[in-house]
């Protein structure tokens, strides 16, 4: 078996673990949303999401080591040094406790002095608020210490313990929140430190793991300063494309809260619920990718990163757009079983926040494969001021034409558009042999027309839909219709077979146990 094959064959096994997980995990954190409305009410709801917001805030820092981290030693696991491996990730770590301490930092002057100051709290609240504010920089900082065990596990490819523990952490979120309708104190407070009990469990299960299998993973007590001056360089500039994105998410959601009210706020962390579960599938099969790219970069072997590139493209965009279909496009139904009530605008910032997930999907691998060369300078300065217009235009528009909240998604749907040619003009211009034509070919041009004929027939389909037991065919062969074109016009005829040849041969396993 050649090394390529054996590669495809470890991703493709990775993906399916992956969608398994992300199936549970959807229902799991979808019901857990349900209960969690319920125990906390509208209010509490929506000032846990905006308080939650400010910690996250500072969750770019966390988020921008993550990806270097995962690109460092999946590019010395691909060079095959065990030595400045076990350097990097003992490096790593150190970076990380470093930057908890500039959290704890900014989140207890900046952060502490705006909750108090500037956030529309409901009476009788800031004192829950503080406490929940507290809780939630413990859980950043105990994230932020898990982050180089969980990309050590990653990197190696070994998405079937990183599967169990998101199911476990959502299995325990789940229990949190029948324990929330059991207390009688404040449940907004509890909530908080229930929470961060999870992310302590977290950090348990990925450390017991990684000292067990993974020599790496025993930290060194010598210091390499060039080593740590490469990933706090590198996560310099991450840091700077991950405040954007962060900083836009969370601001919209601050925003939103000064310009309308809390409820406006609910409605926005419901639709959050609801994109992080779908989004979850193509973030996760991204994973299942991204240590392959990087490797493949590190050998110099360009053909086959850039063929990675383009199929996980497509394949996140598609898993992300049919999952999301029957939720999409019988979202009230949806909403009113779900809920048992439900914020005005949900439905609205539900679709439009799966809209620019859509655009997100389709350009990831093109940030992956850029961060794989490690010359992300100019990269992150363009894509962060692109992204930092998504809060300013959000602004005027709420601050001089008093729009309503669910504009903001629109905005960020058509900035994460606009995006997506960003990072297709800078990975045409750094990764070897990468064509921008056949990019916007065969991914952008068959993703179009392939959604918009989906579009199309679900018109026709849901034309005359008017209770739960028509919507059910309707739904039904919708799905076939998306999965049928994303094969015939999405795919091409080498890609249609590699899925063909995937699945019989997990049909075969299937049928023999």
């Amino acid at each position: 078996m050649s090394e390529t094959t054996g590669s495809k064959k470890r991703i493709a096994k990775n993906t399916a673990i992956l969608y398994l997980r992300m199936l549970c995990t959807m229902f799991i954190t979808l019901y857990s949303s349900r209960i969690i409305l319920k125990a906390l009410g509208q209010d509490d709801f929506g000032l846990y999401s905006v308080v939650g917001g400010v910690v996250a805030l500072l969750s770019f820092l966390r988020t921008s080591l993550t990806s270097s981290t995962q690109r460092f030693l999946s590019f010395e696991m691909g060079r095959g040094d065990f030595q400045r491996l076990r350097s990097v990730f003992s490096t790593s770590v150190f970076t990380h406790v470093s930057f908890c301490l500039i959290i704890i930092l900014f989140a207890e002057t900046v952060g502490l002095w705006f909750l108090n100051t500037h956030l529309n709290i409901p009476d009788g609240r800031q004192q829950a608020a503080n406490w929940i504010y507290q809780f939630s920089i413990v859980s950043l900082c105990i994230s932020t210490i898990t982050v180089p065990y969980n990309a050590d596990i990653i990197s190696h490819e070994r998405m079937g313990y990183y599967a169990l523990i998101s199911i476990v952490e959502a299995l325990l979120k789940l229990f949190f929140a029948y324990m929330l309708l059991l207390s009688d104190g404040d449940r907004l407070i509890f909530y908080g430190a229930l929470m961060m009990l999870v992310s302590l469990t977290d950090l348990m299960m990925n450390w017991l793991y990684c000292r067990t299998k993974y020599r790496e993973t025993r930290l060194m007590l010598c210091f390499d300063k060039k080593m740590f001056a490469q990933i706090f360089s590198f996560s310099g500039w991450t840091v700077l494309g991950q405040l954007a994105i962060v900083g836009t998410n969370q601001g919209t959601g601050i925003l939103i809260n000064i310009f309308h009210s809390v409820t406006a706020n609910a409605a926005m962390g419901i639709a959050v619920q609801v994109n992080s579960a779908l989004a979850g599938l193509t973030a996760n099969f991204q994973k299942a990718f991204q240590p392959q790219i990087t490797k493949s970069y590190a050998t110099g072997d360009y053909d086959y990163m850039n063929s990675l590139v383009c199929q996980t493209a497509k394949i996140s965009f598609f898993l992300l757009f049919i999952a999301s279909l029957p939720i999409m496009m019988n979202i009230d139904l949806v909403l009113d079983i779900w809920l048992t009530e439900v914020p005005a605008h949900t439905a609205t910032f539900c679709i439009l926040y799966v809209i620019a997930s859509l655009m997100n999907a389709v350009s990831a691998p093109l940030w992956i494969s850029i961060f794989a060369t490690g010359k992300i300078r100019g990269y992150q300065i363009a894509v962060s001021a692109v992204f930092f217009s998504d809060l300013v235009i959000v602004y005027l528009l709420f601050r001089f034409l008093h729009l309503p909240p669910t504009v903001a998604m629109t905005v960020k749907a058509c900035i994460n558009t606009i995006v997506v040619f960003v990072r297709l003009w800078y990975t045409k211009r750094q990764v070897e042999a990468f064509s921008a034509t056949m990019y916007m070919r065969d991914v952008l041009l068959r993703i179009a027309l392939s959604s918009s004929l989906t579009l199309a027939a679900g018109y026709l389909l849901f034309a005359h839909v008017d209770s739960i037991w028509s919507a059910i065919p309707a739904t039904a062969s919708l799905v076939l219709v998306s999965i049928v074109l994303a094969l015939w016009v999405g795919f091409t005829a080498g890609e249609r077979e590699a899925v063909y040849s995937i699945t019989r041969k997990q049909l075969n396993r299937f049928k023999k146990k």
